[in-house]
């Protein structure tokens, strides 16, 4: 017998190989993922999901078996991402279940967790479905149940067992038609048999290191992405939080939860909860979710755009964070990715333009008792962007705030750093709003054309250095309250009749440009200080921003229009994050020269 007992340090070694095995996969799992919507992300999220368990358990490798399937548990529930990233949460919640009670287990003890681990996957969704990763799970634990009865060598369990998950894998598309029809087998459930193969190879060999050669049933390009589109999604956004609070009713969560959305996944605790689901307003969502306990880690993807990044012929991304002020359509048009920035009203938390709207976010900041605060994407949230743009592009470019304004810069630098690209880089826009806009603009333009990556860079700089921004207060509220400027400021500025016009240095900070005088007729003056400042320099891009003053910006894009004609001009609104600071009523006008 080779394999007597499995304990802590036993444990943290096969996971770390099993993951291994995932990674090495996790493109191919990508490019067969049809179900529950062919999103392209099912690798990516299942390997998000237990990257986050690797880095969290690295340092407890010599605990009990018992305290590290808890840690692992916790560790799960705080990194799942997706449908299938959830389930495995809950199936590790299980498996710490099923081993609490000891240090190290033999075969039959260890199978007997197993099936504690998949019951609880199955009570993770409202709506279990049959021939998906649940399956594999269920055929996987039985076998060991049923190997460890004659043998307690955990090698030759694990390859009895191996087997008939491998064999209920193949029969997916048996089980679901959108499997069979795209000529794929279920890609979480063969997420599952991976993590399985990299434990089996690591107990034959003892080399953590060393990684099977997948061999798969299927070519990836048996999947024609054009034929499996989201666009017409009832619940496009996949969603997801944990609910932090005091004997969560899982029963009465998933009740309240089903009128909402579908692919609905409650993973977690009766004090922790991790919830996913596909739903059409994920606003309303929180707020419904918000009666159970308070809301942590808020995220949104939208899955048609998702979709349209697995059928992209792109091989180059473009990544921007949500201060990049540029109209829908144009953002949809080009493929450019955006990273939302995080805001809240105390309590009271949203993610730009995702949970809040412009129109919502303008009614609060003039009625509310809190002003708003922002923060940056966390790091996590560009890493999840990262990987799973990682699985359809060859490189990245990714565009952001001055790294002297904010610290999303150093984030999505600390994030990008852990993701293989062929080519990546972060780029400083030294702008903001519509002046990032138009330099996004620029680039995507010549990716479309077929620039390769370093013109792409060079032409990056060169337009950094075309553009500038300036910014028209209509009122001062909005940064005084921010305590960026004083009352003792704001008086003299009062008192002086100034309308100070805002914009950004060579070096990214944002400061006073100049000022016009007297408070009537406020955006005509601003008007002739911008055309001033151009002196007729010939103009490739102009990009006219309101803060909920659209009959301003219209105004004034007729005005551009008639001095540059040969100009693209396009009017957007200030994104919430920086309608903190610009406030009710504040006009912007971005200019990229030729």
């Amino acid at each position: 017998m080779k394999i007597a007992y499995l304990d802590g340090v036993r444990l943290y070694r096969v996971l770390y190989a099993g993951i291994q095995s995932l990674l090495d996969e996790q493109d191919y799992l990508n490019k067969i993922n049809v179900f529950p919507v062919p999103d392209g992300d099912t690798g990516t999220n299942m390997a998000f999901t237990l990257m986050g368990v690797i880095e969290h358990i690295q340092p407890h490798n010599s605990l009990a078996l018992n305290e590290l399937s808890g840690v692992v548990a916790e560790a799960s529930l705080d990194s799942a991402r997706g449908n299938s990233g959830v389930i495995m949460a809950q199936f590790f919640q299980g498996l710490s279940q099923g081993l609490k009670p000891y240090s190290a287990v033999n075969t039959s003890q260890f199978s007997q967790a197993t099936q504690v681990a998949v019951e609880e996957s199955y009570t993770a969704l409202v709506n279990p479905v049959e021939g998906t990763i649940l399956s594999v799970m269920q055929a996987w634990s039985d076998s060991l149940v049923e190997a460890s009865r004659t043998s307690p060598d955990f090698q030759k369990v694990w390859k009895i067992s191996l087997e008939a998950a491998q064999i209920a894998l193949d029969y997916t598309p048996e089980q679901l038609k959108v499997l069979k029809d795209a000529g794929v087998v279920d890609a979480a459930g063969r997420g599952f048999v991976c993590i399985l193969e990299g434990v089996m190879n690591f107990m034959d060999t003892g080399d953590v290191r060393r990684l099977p050669s997948i061999e798969t049933g299927f070519a990836s390009v048996a999947l024609e992405m054009d034929e499996l589109t989201a666009d017409n999604l009832a619940f496009p956004f996949c969603t997801e939080c944990i609910i932090a609070g005091e004997n969560i009713p899982r029963d009465k969560l998933s009740q309240t939860m089903k009128p909402l959305g579908d692919s609905i996944v409650i993973a977690g605790s009766k004090h922790r909860a991790k919830i996913h689901i596909h739903t059409d307003d994920p606003a309303n969502l929180f707020e419904v979710l918000s009666q159970f306990g308070e809301i942590q880690q808020q995220k949104v993807d939208d899955m048609r755009e998702q979709n349209k990044s697995a059928r992209s012929e792109q091989r180059i991304a473009l990544v921007v964070d949500s201060t990049c002020d540029l109209p829908p359509d144009i953002l949809e048009k080009h493929h450019i990715h955006v990273v939302p920035v995080r805001l809240n009203f105390g309590k009271e938390q949203y993610i730009d333009r995702v949970t809040i709207t412009n129109e919502e976010f303008y009614s609060k900041l003039a009625h509310s008792k809190h002003h708003p605060q922002t923060s940056q994407p966390p790091p996590a949230d560009f890493k999840r962007m990262y990987q799973f743009l990682a699985s359809h592009y060859e490189s990245v470019i990714s565009l952001h705030l001055p790294e002297v304004l904010s610290g999303t810069f150093q984030n999505a630098t600390a994030a990008l750093e852990k993701v293989n690209f062929k080519e990546k880089i972060i780029i400083d826009s030294l702008s903001i709003s519509a002046g990032t806009g138009v330099v996004a603009l620029e680039i995507a333009q010549a990716i479309d054309q077929g620039s390769t990556f370093p013109e792409l860079i060079e032409l990056a700089h060169e337009s950094i250095k075309k553009t500038e921004i300036f910014i028209a207060l209509k009122t001062l509220d909005a940064v005084q309250k921010g305590g960026r400027l004083s009352v003792n400021k704001r008086r003299l500025i009062d008192f002086m009749a100034l309308n100070l016009v805002l914009g950004i240095t060579e070096e990214g900070f944002l400061k006073p440009r100049g000022a016009t005088f007297g408070r009537k007729n406020i955006f005509k003056k601003f008007e002739k200080f911008v055309l001033k400042k151009a002196k007729d320099r010939p103009i490739k891009r102009i990009g006219i921003l309101h803060g909920v003053n659209p009959n301003t910006a219209e105004s004034l894009k007729l005005v551009f229009e008639k001095v540059y004609p040969d100009a693209y001009v396009f009017v957007t609104d200030f994104c919430p994050a920086l309608g903190v600071h610009a406030g009710v009523g504040a006009i912007g006008i971005a200019l990229q020269y030729k």
